[in-house]
């Protein structure tokens, strides 16, 4: 044999090496295909199983929904109630804050003697009150040693 015979027989032999490497890669996509197959053929049954779910979840959602829109409805008047008091209390806390605010100006502007002698005042009417109760009880015992005259009681008839 010469070289070219030769150099034929060593294609023939890496071309019959390709093919039957090419045939168990073409086998292993045939393979993948049958798979891929079987799972598109249960693809319909599974999204009509989907569909049906989703459109349980979706009327249960609505009604849900509509149950939650009537109690809000509920309790509208009570949240007005709410806020209408919150709406008071604010009025009158901001009254009061006036009311404060005013009497606090008022005691800024009082003079610290002015406030000494209405204390003045106070003091020396407490203690003319003390000494004058003071007297009384003691007149009062000096009287208590007299005798009483009792009164006759009232007849029951």
């Amino acid at each position: 044999m010469d070289l070219i015979g030769i150099g034929v027989v060593l294609i023939g032999i890496a071309f019959i090496i390709l093919a039957i490497y090419f045939a168990k890669v073409l086998q292993q996509v045939g393979n993948i295909l049958q798979d891929v197959d079987k799972t598109v053929e249960k693809l319909p049954r599974q999204l009509d199983g989907i569909l049906a779910e989703t459109g349980t979840l979706l009327k249960n959602s609505n009604n849900s929904l509509a149950d939650l829109n009537t109690k809000i409805e509920n309790f509208t008047p009570l949240f007005k109630v709410v806020g209408d008091l919150g709406e008071s209390t604010h009025m009158l806390t901001s009254s009061l804050v006036d009311v404060t605010s005013s009497v606090r100006q008022k005691g800024a502007h009082t003079d610290v003697s002015d406030q000494n002698k209405k204390l003045g005042s106070i003091y020396g009417s407490a203690m003319l009150g003390y000494y004058i109760f003071k007297k009384r009880k003691e007149s009062g015992v000096a009287t208590t040693t007299q005798p009483v005259k009792k009164l006759p009681a009232p007849d029951a008839n």
